[in-house]
């Protein structure tokens, strides 16, 4: 019992990749932590993600509640680690119930973007979570969906540990579980299930909703109602995934077939002519492919000529412990049938299987007419799903520990080592869709182009069907519809409303109703005389020498000190437009064009103990003579000495076209002082920016020994436009430099330190949102600009 409670205080509070440990390993590693003094209360494990409604726009966060009240999930869309209070959303338990010796706890979860990351930690009077996170799925049926789907976990602890492990690295949308999670359903089995599935969580923290279906070795539907809040308390229940691009059926086998839930199931898929794609799962296969194993007549009876008028395209059975696929087939007792069914290439029905997710392996001695392959080892199946295709793989799950990683953004291309099963008639199941839907294209205007005025464009759209034809393209501006058109040639009048950037999209449907969406173009308007933004130097030079140059590491900041620099102009800090070609304390700026203006910057501070102690940012908007002062900044013991801060002002116009800028400081002493950094102050003219220099950090520099002009020209970005990352060729420029990526807005979004005379250098600035960004290259106090694209 203590080996047990040590176990799954250990897990709750240690990151996912440390499961793997052993039990010896476990509990020696928590004594220690004990011997040691260093206690850390954990109230909470054994997670897991399940889903009930749009997959798109929901999820639950399922966990168990050790000790501890007021359990609660914070989350958002921005990784904030594990500081919950920084979390702008969160959601109180929606269910508690006590089964299988956990206090089984659930957060059903609303309201999501679509195809949205989500961080998220669970915190409750006793401390927190450690952060996870997950992705919500896309709603669009042109985007391409990822399953696992399997079952019969039991007791053969070793490979349901493996399969575990492969779904963290082949990361699916969602993993269809086809039941008997456990061999004799106890609470200490039921504990070590729990325990196994957080190796599913990826080593980011990563997590993936199961949809769970009910096995023979669950002596109740309660078992899987309580312990993964599935829709139905009847473990029967349908999910559509991906808009409507897939509905999956999770059927009941251990409860009754005929009645309710079948007139359930036929009235659904009815309902559902309008889905691409359906499956179905459920435990008891139909026609097993082990001959230990009884037949499934009343499913058959029940099911098969549905799942084959309504076009059930797969089907993933479990129980059996063996292998199998079949190709495609339809219910049928004539000539050339096989135990009820035929094969029919067309629109048949692909039944795979059949368990083997850790339960112990049963031969394959019971092959069909219709049987494409079947074997003998532990496996799951992977499944991608597509407007025009499903395709199916068998993995087996042995060298789990050998394989390699999908990547977040692309969980579609296999991975190194990945065991894919290629028996006799091929690696790859494919299941070709009755209807080829449509193709679409924005053909102009091309992406990047940029409008000088308000003006009305035409859109226009290539569409065509190959096995039918194209009803109606509908036009698409930022999401929203601005109208349709039929028939072909396809094309729209659309009006800028304001300056900005644009994304245009359409959408075809064809006879069938099956719809594509098309590629996505961006587009600009910016307003005349908007295509420069200016830029601002601090002057360093204007310090007395020892006081005016600090560094730290490579910055130079503005020192501010001592009392009467606050009455002498002289000594306060000067700024100057870039344009001008040296520093001087008479320099004054226009703005008389500009909007707005946003001083950005770092500080430090040292021995500020006295409230009386500030400084400021002041404009002058009269040449000099008189500042008004727009922010202060009170230093008192709020601020802890030598700890850097960061800070903007935005001051909004208009203004005259004799603005100065400085920073002035009131300390107490010599000894007092504040130093101002990475100060950039940037301001656009009405309407968007389309051409950004940012000079901040070493101001006064000059460029770097053996830099000139023509070098930070042969600066090349590619590729542009970009999806994930692009390439800056640095190779031409010596010295240290720094690259940095802003929004159309002029926010910065990514900063990195480069070094000259390399190759290239890959930049990943994260995952930006498509749009217009601008790139600013700066060696010394040159600077390269480049825009960027990104699809």
């Amino acid at each position: 019992m203590l080996m047990s409670w040590c176990e799954g205080f250990f897990n709750s509070v240690n990151q996912p990749t440390l499961y793997a440990m052993n039990r010896t390993k476990k509990f020696l590693a928590l004594a220690g932590i004990l011997l040691m003094g260093s206690w850390a209360h954990a109230t909470t494990n054994k997670y897991r993600l399940t889903l009930r409604d749009d997959p798109s726009t929901t999820i639950v966060i399922g966990w168990n509640q050790v000790s501890g009240s007021g359990a609660t999930v914070y989350y958002g869309p921005t990784d904030l680690g594990t500081n919950w209070s920084a979390y702008p959303n969160s959601k109180t338990p929606d269910r508690t119930v006590s089964d299988k010796g956990m206090t089984n706890t659930f957060a059903r979860i609303t309201g999501l973007q679509p195809n949205t990351n989500y961080y998220f930690v669970i915190k409750d009077s006793e401390g927190n979570s450690a952060r996870y996170w997950f992705r919500t799925c896309p709603n669009t049926p042109s985007e391409r969906l990822s399953f696992i789907a399997g079952g019969d976990s039991r007791n053969n602890a070793t490979p349901r540990r493996n399969a575990n492990k492969l779904v963290a690295k082949l990361k699916p949308h969602a993993v269809l579980f086809g039941g008997d999670m456990t061999d004799g359903g106890s609470n200490s089995e039921w504990g070590e299930w729990f325990d196994d599935w957080q190796l599913t969580i990826a080593s980011d923290g990563r997590m993936f909703p199961i949809v769970a279906t009910r096995g023979n070795h669950e002596s109740s539907n309660s078992i899987i109602y309580n312990l993964f809040d599935v829709p139905s308390s009847e473990v029967y229940y349908a999910l559509t995934f991906g808009g409507s691009l897939i509905r999956t059926y999770t059927l009941n086998t251990e409860t009754s077939i005929t009645g309710t839930q079948t007139n359930w199931l036929v009235n659904d898929l009815q309902a559902s002519s309008g889905i691409t794609w359906k499956t179905a799962q459920y435990h008891k296969p139909m026609r097993p492919h082990t001959s230990s194993k009884s037949e499934g007549n009343t499913q058959y009876s029940s099911w098969a000529q549905p799942f084959y008028d309504y076009g059930v395209r797969l089907v993933v059975e479990c129980d059996a412990h063996t292998v199998k696929t079949t190709w495609p087939v339809m219910p049928s007792t004539g000539g050339g049938s096989d135990e009820g069914f035929i094969q029919e290439n067309t629109n048949g029905t692909v039944y795979a299987g059949e368990g083997c997710w850790g339960a112990p392996l049963r031969t394959n001695n019971d092959d069909k007419t219709w049987t494409r392959n079947s074997g003998m080892f532990n496996q799951f199946k992977w499944v991608f799903v597509d407007q025009q295709k499903i395709e199916m793989r068998t993995i087996n799950v042995d060298n789990a520990d050998q394989v390699g990683s999908v990547s977040n953004n692309d969980p579609f291309t296999i991975p190194s080592n990945l065991n894919i099963w290629n028996p006799s008639n091929g690696s790859v199941i494919t299941i070709m869709g009755g209807n080829t839907p449509p193709i679409c294209n924005v053909t102009s205007p091309s992406t990047g182009t940029d409008y000088s005025s308000l003006q009305a464009i035409t859109i226009n759209v290539s569409a065509s069907d190959a096995d039918g034809s194209v009803t109606q393209v509908e036009f698409f501006v930022n999401g929203s519809s601005v109208g349709t058109d039929a028939p072909s040639p396809y094309s729209r009048s659309w009006t800028f409303p304001d300056w900005g950037s644009y994304a245009l999209t359409a959408v075809a449907t064809d006879d069938d109703g099956a719809t594509t969406t098309s590629n996505t173009v961006y587009i600009t308007a910016t307003a005349p005389g908007s295509g420069e933004c200016i830029s601002i130097q601090a002057d360093f030079n204007n310090f007395e020498s020892g006081w005016g140059i600090w560094n730290d590491g490579g910055s130079d900041c503005a020192r501010v000190s001592n009392s009467t620099y606050a009455n002498s102009g002289s000594y306060s800090l000067q700024l100057r437009d870039n344009s001008s070609s040296s520093y001087s304390n008479t320099d004054v700026i226009d703005l008389s064009s500009f909007e707005e203006v946003t001083v950005s910057f770092s500080y430090m501070c040292n021995s500020m103990d006295n409230s009386n102690e500030d400084f400021w940012l002041q404009i002058s908007t009269n040449g000099g003579s008189s500042y008004t002062t727009v922010e202060e900044w009170n230093l008192n013991d709020e601020f802890v000495n030598n700890q850097r801060y960061n800070d903007a002002v935005t001051i909004q116009g208009p203004f005259p076209s004799n603005v100065r800028f400085r920073f002035v400081c009131d300390a107490s002493g010599n000894s007092d002082w504040v130093y101002i950094d990475d100060i950039d102050i940037t301001g656009c003219s009405s309407g968007p920016v389309k051409h950004l220099v940012i000079n901040d950090g070493s101001f006064g520099d000059t460029a770097a020994d053996g830099i000139d002009e023509e070098d930070m020209e042969d600066i090349v970005v590619y590729p542009n436009p970009f999806s994930e990352k692009f390439t800056v060729d640095v190779s031409q420029v010596e010295g240290s430099g720094e690259i940095s990526v802003y929004n159309i807005e002029g926010k910065l979004v990514y900063r990195k330190a480069v070094t000259g005379g390399q190759p290239v250098t890959d930049v990943h600035p994260g995952e930006l949102p498509s749009g217009v960004y601008y790139l600013v290259v700066k060696f010394g106090n040159l600077t390269a600009s480049h825009k960027l694209l990104k699809y």
